[in-house]
């Protein structure tokens, strides 16, 4: 049996682990960029006041990382109620909508534009609060 003897040069050797610890180091950052990146939003629940007949109605926007999680409209007063019928009505659907969207970039219904309009504006100031 004939030994073999293999001649390793240093630059050969210094080159692939150059190479090898980019390669790592280019893997980490994807993983990092894809599964640890920032989200849009800052976890938490985020309120917007509204006036309505002198008195205050919370708006209330629950958002994860990367998500709107659920939009709840505070109790509304008994005279709130007489005199803005129109919100109760055409919250649920809107809200619906901005969770669907992920925005507040949604088409307004014709017959509920101002109300609409109203709670979009205190949603846009509750993600407001909510991002980074």
């Amino acid at each position: 049996m004939q030994s073999r003897i293999f001649v390793v040069k240093l630059k050969d050797i210094i080159r692939t682990a150059v190479f090898a610890i980019l390669g790592i180091a280019v893997i980490a950052a994807a993983v990092i960029f894809i599964f640890g990146g920032k989200g849009e939003y800052k976890e938490g629940t985020y309120t917007s006041g509204i006036i309505l007949h002198g008195s205050p109605v919370e708006l209330e926007v629950k958002v994860s990382r990367n998500a709107i999680e659920s939009i709840t409209l505070g109790d509304m007063g008994e005279t709130q109620a007489v005199f803005y019928p129109t919100f109760n009505s055409c919250f649920d659907e809107l809200a619906a909508a901005v969770i669907e969207n992920q925005s507040t970039d949604i088409e307004l219904n014709k017959d509920y534009e101002v109300a609409e309009g109203i709670l979009l504006d205190a949603v846009d100031n509750a993600l407001e609060q909510a991002r980074r």
